[in-house]
């Protein structure tokens, strides 16, 4: 349960203070676009951009991805009338200007040659000028398009981010006031005004265009109209179904816990703590691996190898070298790790430790090395699966699993409709849901009171005296060793060694027992070593650009 609710914290820590990253810090707190349409069909467009810094940066970027069938050419920036160099890469222009901590407002300014489509009776610009490719946040974007001399006859609207935003001014100029644009969205802007404001533009197409572009304008109005009501009544509906999931999930803690602490309190009115080392209920291997919740490295490797020379199915010839006494082991980890140590590491039924790092070092064994390695480990996990340790919950987990697995559908939709907060608390109960499903596993009688004589053990153990040390049977003493070990317990391999120390060399009947302690930090390095020599990672990356309409679009950033 402990570990269950450390695992929420995490990742609910993780979701609410996510990890930063890597670049350049900066805001960008305006961005305004005047457009002026020329009677020629080409628009001059000027863009003041204010960055603010926090740190050392080398300058700014924008892309600028022209429509099909358009080109932007005579691309300059300047800064306070002074100009800045600019380095074209493809579609994105890298604007120079060094400094540190500072507020930095650029004007850029292009023309994009062939920007207004005319028709018989209109001539509209419709353009993006950010679209999905935008690294970058807007605090406050406005567009103004301003017509080649005052008209009252405008259509204005725009599309995603710039949907009803778009307001006419006296003149004729089109605003479109989008406020805050978060990165990577789209936000196509169009306008028309009368064709005979452009003169000479050359003719788009030989065809009306006013009452499609208003059946489009209507349509966006009725699209608008349509997703506004929707978002209202997800927004009433939230609280209701999210707090019936909030109480749910309460309602399985709770539930698990009452259940756990009935367990706990049935163990310890019906078992007694072990005098020393708990009886034996499963090999040694599979009850560290029961305690550490199924983590095997370089110490379970040691301890298992040295329950092999305890049980006497491998001998210690010399410092270095093992050999196998027989195979007839209770257990078929057992069993693999005689035949991976002993055959395929070593040769004929011995062991060195130069054979294990001339083994790893060598890089065509090191995925076999691995794959034996862990077949191993699932043999000890089988072991502890098989042995009845937690009750069967199959059904509960599904039911708990698909229930945060339901909660994705309503997290669409809530970010479809830009409820954000609904969206993130959807997003964690449902993790939360399924984290549940997956990491509830309550114990049953046995595993609850071999869980509780263990650690009993391991409480108890650093306080032994030496006199009651020394009365246990030296079968017990090495599975105490051996316990400590495997679970990398500081408290008890301090322990160890200072039970050891008083006899060491003193007392013939620990003589073996001191060998056995000896040989232990030996395999724990090499084992060690060999892990770390065959590990192996491997490591990825990408990136992208220019969904608005036609092709078009941009965005911003720095560097």
């Amino acid at each position: 349960m402990k570990k269950m609710m450390f695992f929420i914290l995490v990742l609910a820590a993780l979701l609410i203070f996510p990890l930063p990253a890597l670049a350049v810090d900066y805001s960008i707190d305006q961005m305004q676009i005047d457009a002026y349409l020329l009677d020629d069909g080409n628009v001059n467009v000027t863009e003041k951009q204010t960055y603010v810094f926090e740190g050392e940066f080398n300058g700014i970027t924008r892309s600028l991805i022209p429509k099909e069938g358009t080109k932007i050419v005579n691309v300059e920036a300047t800064e306070n009338g002074e100009k800045r160099k600019i380095v074209q890469e493809d579609n994105e222009y890298k604007i120079y200007r060094s400094g540190k901590d500072e507020q930095v407002t650029i004007e850029l300014s292009y023309t994009i040659e062939g920007g207004v489509d005319r028709y018989t009776d209109v001539a509209q610009f419709y353009w993006p000028f950010f679209d999905k490719s935008n690294e970058s946040d807007y605090e406050q974007l406005d567009v103004f398009i301003h017509p080649p001399e005052p008209t009252d006859n405008v259509i204005a609207f725009g599309y995603d981010e710039a949907m009803d935003t778009a307001k006419t001014e006296a003149d004729g100029t089109a605003h479109f006031a989008m406020g805050n644009v978060p990165e990577g969205e789209n936000g196509d802007i169009r306008v028309a005004y009368d064709a005979t404001l452009f003169p000479n533009a050359d003719l788009t197409a030989d065809k009306p265009m006013r009452d499609e572009i208003l059946q489009d304008k209507a349509d966006q109005e009725a699209k608008q109209a349509a997703f506004e009501k929707r978002k209202s009544f997800l927004d009433r509906l939230a609280p209701y179904m999210i707090g019936v999931f909030v109480v749910y999930f309460f309602v399985l803690l709770l539930s698990a816990w009452r259940k756990k602490q009935a367990t706990d309190m049935e163990i310890r009115r019906t078992v007694s703590k072990p005098y020393f080392v708990p009886k034996a209920e499963m090999s040694m291997p599979a009850t560290i691996s029961f305690m550490r919740s199924g983590m095997l490295g370089a110490e379970g490797l040691t301890a298992s190898f040295l329950d092999l020379v305890r049980k006497g199915y491998v001998k210690q010839e010399a410092d270095d070298m093992f050999t196998v006494s027989h195979r007839n082991t209770d257990d078929d980890h057992e069993k693999h790790l005689i035949h991976w140590l002993f055959d395929k590491v070593g040769k004929a039924g011995t062991f060195r430790f130069a054979d294990l790092k001339a083994y790893t070092e060598k890089k065509s064994n090191q995925s076999t090395y691995r794959k034996d390695y862990q077949t191993w480990q699932q043999a000890v996990r089988k072991e502890v699966t098989s042995s009845n340790l937690y009750k069967k919950k199959t059904s509960m987990r599904i039911w708990v699993a698909l229930s945060g697995i339901f909660l994705i559908l309503p997290l669409i939709f809530f970010a479809i409709h830009y409820l954000f907060m609904w969206m993130f608390f959807s997003l964690l109960l449902g993790l939360l849901l399924i984290m549940f499903a997956g990491l509830y596993h309550p114990k049953t009688l046995k595993g609850g009171r071999i869980k509780y004589q263990w650690k009993a053990f391991q409480e108890k153990y650093p306080q032994l005296e030496s006199d009651t040390w020394n009365e246990q049977l030296d079968d017990d003493q090495k599975r105490a060793f051996i316990y400590g070990i495997g679970i990398n317990d500081k408290q008890i391999k301090k322990k160890n060694k200072q039970l050891l120390e008083p006899v060491a060399g003193v007392t013939p009947a620990n003589a073996d027992l001191l060998a056995f302690i000896i040989i232990a930090s030996s395999l724990n390095r090499n084992f060690s070593h060999a892990n770390s020599t065959a590990s192996a990672t491997s490591t990825g990356g990408t990136p992208g650009g220019g969904a608005g309409v036609g092709g078009g679009g941009g965005g911003s950033g720095a560097f």
